[in-house]
Parts: structure tokens; C-alpha cells; sequence
């Protein structure tokens, strides 16, 4: 009788088992690909003559990342052995490695655009955008139309909004033990920061906050407001304007927490609506930016489906 027996593969293992393991290969495997894809594309910048400083170092890192990622020998032989010797850890550090690494990823793109062009950015193009469809700058006319603090300190605080949007669906996933879930999420969410990375290094923006001051008078006293730019004082990439990554990522993220975490649906929507508006009231992107930030983001979680299964992936069941 069906389910008094369960059906089990050479070496053990539940044949459920082992097509979970195979799907899970498939999806850690697109996600290698994906990565190391990356790392070829946004390094080749670094061929550009316009050598910063450490230039040569960030040459290696990257061809050895993408090597690792990929499984040029030696190095799949290297995974192999780590595998086999901790099996568990091997296990986290192959789903976490892409979130871990956005940070760094994030900083190099500064160096990476000046490589290309010199320092040159071309915001003058994304300002002509917004004149043409607004007839003004957005990112300073609506903060001088709305100067109160009760506007801007929730604004400011749903653009912080965007770590806690990142990584906190993937995190609940995972102690869940969602795992597959987890790395369907974990895909089209490093695919849409990637396609835009692409686009800070090859077309460089440098956004309204470099060029504009920042709104001031009683909105610069609230303490969201300064905590929002301190943190990108500090933090922020140049030319990393085009589209908003911000608005992007937490698009995608919307409609996959509605996909896999839906009770949380509604929260991150209110996150990333409230983003994508202070985003601009703050200064922080044109509204150009923002616009094609937001259909760039859908579009991209629509296709990151087909591009596991017919691009990274290979054939269902690939090992």
C-alpha cells in the first residue's frame, strides 16, 4: 500500500531525498555560475588603463573568485575535499557566501567605474530624464515642497528600511529550514543586484546627493534623518545611482516574500513603497532612478526563473 513504504535510492538514501539533493545542486550550482559570471564581467574593467592604486590585487581576488565559483581545477577538487571534511559548514558557507559578499562587492564599484571612466559620471543624462517628464528635479523640489519632520523622519527611516528588507526574508527561511526556498529566494535577488552593479560600473552615476545639498533646516535636526546620511557618508559607492539598486532589490524582494513568506507580504511592501519615495525626498536618487529601479526589479524575478533551468542551471537533475 502507497506510504506504508518509503521508496529508497541506491546507497540509502529516500529517493525524495535524493531528488531534493539533485535540486539543490542544480540551484547551488546556477548561483556558482551566476557569481563567478559576475566576477569575470565586472572585472573586466579592471583592463581599462586608469590603474587606481591596488589595482593588481583586486585582479587576482577577482580571477580566483570566479575560478572557485565556477570549479576550475584545482579548485573543484578543493571544494570537494572541504566538503567531504565538513560537510555542515562547506553547506552554510555555499548558501551565505553571495549575501556575505555584497558589502565588498558594493565598496570595489567606486574603484571599478573610475577604471572604465576616469571619474567621469553621467548624471547629466538621468537630470535631463527627470527635467523632461517633471519639469523640475524631483529629488530637491520634493523635500523643499514637504519640509516637515513628520514626513521625513518616516521616509528617512523606510530607506533604512532596505538592510533589514535584504537580509531578513533569506534569515527566516533558513532557520525555518527552507532551504530550497531559501536559495530560490537567494537567486533572483543576487541576479538583480548583479545586473545592477553592471550598471554602476559601465554607466556610472553618481545621484542627486554628490551634486544637490541635502535638505536642510529643521529636517536635517531629526535623528533618523541624521543616522540616514551618516551611514552613507561613510558608506555609499559613487556612481552607484542607476537604476536604484535600493528600489530594485527591494521590489524583487516584495514579490518573492509574497511567493515564500506571504504573512510578511505586506510589511516589506510598506518598506519598499516607503523606500523608493524617500529615495528621492531625501536626495538620495533622481526619480529616474527610482522608475526604472522598480521595472527593473520585476522584470528581473520574472526572468531569473528561466535563467536557473535554461542559462546557469543546465538540464534538471545536473550534479
Amino acid at each position: 500500500m502507497r506510504g506504508t513504504t518509503l521508496e529508497r535510492a541506491p546507497g540509502g538514501l529516500p529517493a525524495a531525498g535524493v531528488a531534493d539533493a539533485i535540486e539543490g545542486g542544480v540551484e547551488r550550482r546556477a548561483m556558482d555560475r551566476l557569481f563567478g559570471l559576475y566576477l569575470l564581467v565586472s572585472g573586466a574593467a579592471l583592463a581599462f588603463p586608469a590603474h587606481p592604486p591596488g589595482w593588481a590585487w583586486l585582479v587576482l581576488l577577482h580571477v580566483l573568485g570566479a575560478a572557485f565559483a565556477l570549479g576550475v581545477p584545482p579548485f573543484d577538487n578543493l571544494a570537494a575535499r572541504m566538503a567531504a571534511r565538513a560537510p555542515r559548514v562547506t553547506s552554510f558557507f555555499h548558501d551565505w557566501y553571495p549575501l556575505a559578499t555584497m558589502p565588498l562587492l558594493y565598496k570595489e564599484l567606486a574603484t571599478l567605474n573610475v577604471e572604465v571612466w576616469g571619474g567621469r559620471y553621467f548624471d547629466s543624462v538621468i537630470q535631463a530624464a527627470d527635467q523632461a517628464i517633471f519639469g523640475t528635479q524631483p529629488s530637491v523640489a520634493l523635500s523643499r515642497a514637504l519640509p516637515y519632520l513628520a514626513i521625513s523622519e518616516p521616509l528617512h527611516a523606510a530607506y533604512l528600511s532596505y538592510y533589514a528588507i535584504i537580509y531578513g526574508p533569506p534569515l527566516a527561511l533558513y532557520l525555518l529550514g527552507r532551504r530550497g526556498d531559501f536559495r530560490r529566494l537567494v537567486f533572483p535577488l543576487m541576479l538583480t543586484f548583479f545586473v545592477h552593479y553592471l550598471f554602476f560600473v559601465y554607466f556610472p552615476v553618481s545621484g542627486p546627493r554628490y551634486l544637490f545639498p541635502p535638505p536642510g533646516g529643521e529636517l536635517a535636526r531629526g535623528p533618523v534623518y541624521q543616522l540616514a546620511h551618516h551611514l552613507l557618508q561613510g558608506g555609499s559607492s559613487r556612481g552607484a545611482a542607476f537604476p536604484s539598486s535600493h528600489v530594485a532589490v527591494s521590489t524583487a524582494m516584495t514579490i518573492l516574500v509574497f511567493r515564500f513568506l506571504p504573512r510578511v507580504g505586506p510589511l516589506v511592501a510598506l518598506g519598499a513603497a516607503g523606500l523608493a519615495f524617500g529615495a528621492v525626498y531625501a536626495g538620495f536618487h533622481y526619480a529616474t532612478d527610482v522608475m526604472v529601479g522598480l521595472l527593473a526589479g520585476i522584470l528581473i524575478v520574472v526572468l531569473a526563473a528561466p535563467a536557473v533551468g535554461r542559462v546557469l542551471g543546465g538540464r534538471r537533475g545536473e550534479r
